[in-house]
């Protein structure tokens, strides 16, 4: 039979076993994939240093310290800072006497951290509203008075 130029068609015999081996890759990686109940296992449990930390980075982001990945513009936000502030404040009263000596520790510290950058930030907003109130500081002049006091 002469070659008249049609597409040749190919058959490929070996395309169930080929298929079938491919099925059964995707069903071994199927099984080495956790199952959701099984990724719940691989959480830590419920503890109390995990319920500080949380509030603690819940009150860093409040803050301005820490930003989820996908934002692009830090915002402060003094009003839910001060209520996580609180809100531990709160637990550690709630928890006095029942609390070991590292979780009174971590409690203590994480409100120490989280009250140090509160006050620094309510600064920071003070000084910036002042002077675009124009109440900020004024430049002196060479003796310390402002320019054309003296």
């Amino acid at each position: 039979m002469p070659d008249d130029g049609a597409p040749k068609i190919i058959i490929d015999e070996d395309w169930k076993a080929r298929a079938q081996r491919e099925k059964e890759e995707a069903a071994k990686k199927t099984e080495e994939t956790p199952a959701p109940e099984q990724e719940e296992e691989l959480l830590e449990p419920a503890s109390f240093a995990g319920l500080v930390n949380t509030f603690a980075m819940q009150g860093l982001v409040a803050l301005g310290v820490l930003a989820p990945r996908d934002v692009k513009q830090v915002t402060v936000d003094l009003d839910e800072a001060k209520y996580i502030i609180d809100t531990l404040m709160m637990l550690r009263e709630k928890t006095k006497g029942n609390l070991t000596p590292d979780e009174q520790g971590m409690i203590t510290e994480a409100l120490a951290r989280l009250q140090q950058v509160y006050v620094m930030r309510s600064q920071q907003l003070q000084e910036a509203a002042m002077r675009d109130a124009g109440l900020g500081p004024q430049p002196m002049g060479g003796a310390g008075f402002p320019p054309g006091q003296m």
